[in-house]
């Protein structure tokens, strides 16, 4: 049974470091007792985040899912496996980004140019706001900047971070640079100190390296055919890339960008996943109908799970349990018990489910 709304007040988000590609746990109360911790792990800039506490009574525990051709998201509760509500949204919506203040949930849609604005309290939509090809998008760590992957444009885009008090009185963002990447550029990664962004470019078969202190292109490197979504090692000194076409993952040392392993996991390898503890990844393996589990220090597939209807992005919950992925060639999410190693869940969705977040909010008053 949940909590009713007006329980769940003063979302503050104080850690500013944090990356939202990490399960976010959203304290909720009054400014004063409000705190946030990080559940899972920052696979977006190779760091640790402190483990997530056990849910329990006074938490709502969501996962947020973009349905790519359904034009909508989906908001499902964790704990009934059940979608609480669906919100239509832009054309195209794929992947979503945590606003830095930690009250609203921002989703990308590709193809109408748009980002529509959802209150983490109420869980509707507050607002659309104008942003250029947003496929992929997210803040620098040190929380500074907003950036965009532009994928049909083939560039990267730096944009100021929101300055806005109030969402619905907001026009979009200040864009600063443009960089461009290659073919198809769409998932990424930040170094741990924030210097270079590793951005995949699908089509053109390379990783381009962004200095994002100067602004520009430092390197681009050749990979296996259509490299997808990419994770940092602990330390981020091994950089790990999910090649859908070869159905492998290849390792990368980030101070020679030599290749250092190739991994067959099956074929359409995609989406990655980490582990809390940083030493196991996992890759869904679209067309193979697969997710493969990585052993991330002896880079060697340890499990391999069945998981129906193309299996996209997928995430870790905060307690390390369970794992969630989207269907791509369905209308489900599937959620695979980590412990007996199967599909323990499916759930219905829009057409084409892609992009996840998982969200924990907790009143802190029943703490």
């Amino acid at each position: 049974m949940f909590l009713s709304i007006s329980a769940f007040v003063g979302l503050v988000l104080f850690v500013t470091t944090v990356v939202e590609a990490c399960s976010l746990v959203i304290r909720a109360g009054s400014p004063r007792k409000a705190q946030v911790t990080v559940g899972g792990y920052c696979r977006i800039n190779g760091a640790n985040g402190p483990t997530a506490p056990v849910s329990r009574v006074g938490v709502r525990e969501r996962a947020f899912i973009t349905n790519s051709d359904g034009d909508s998201i989906s908001i499902i509760d964790r704990k009934t496996y059940e979608v609480v509500k669906t919100l239509p949204v832009g054309d195209y919506p794929h992947h979503m980004v945590v606003s830095r203040d930690g009250r609203h949930l921002y989703v990308g849609n590709t193809h109408a140019d748009t980002v529509t604005t959802i209150d983490l309290e109420t869980e509707e939509i507050v607002k659309t706001l104008p942003l250029l090809d947003p496929y992929n998008f997210y803040y620098t760590p040190n929380g500074e900047f907003l950036v965009t992957i532009c994928t049909r444009l083939g560039r990267v885009e730096i944009h100021a971070k929101e300055a806005w008090s109030d969402v619905t009185q907001a026009t979009g963002w200040h864009r600063l640079a443009q960089i461009p990447t290659g073919k198809d550029p769409n998932h990424f990664a930040f170094s741990p100190d924030g210097h270079f962004m590793y951005v995949s470019n699908e089509y053109s078969h390379q990783i381009s390296v962004i200095d994002l202190h100067e602004r520009k292109l430092a390197h681009q490197i050749d990979t296996s055919r259509r490299p997808v979504d990419i994770s940092l090692a602990p330390g981020g000194k091994m950089i790990f890339v999910a090649n859908y076409t070869d159905g492998l993952v290849t390792v990368y040392d980030t101070g020679s960008f030599k290749e250092l392993n190739r991994i067959p996991t099956g074929a359409g390898a995609h989406g990655f996943a980490m582990t809390t503890d940083g030493k196991t990844l996992f890759v869904s393996n679209r067309d193979a109908f697969t997710v493969s589990a990585i052993d991330v220090e002896r880079q060697e597939i340890t499990r391999t799970f069945k998981v129906p209807q193309g299996p996209d992005m997928l995430e870790v919950t905060p307690d390390g349990r369970e794992l969630w992925v989207t269907a791509r060639y369905g209308a489900n999410v599937y959620v695979v018990d980590l412990e007996r190693g199967k599909v323990s869940h499916q759930i219905k969705t829009g057409a084409s489910p892609h992009g996840i977040v998982l969200i924990d909010l907790i009143d802190t008053n029943t703490q």
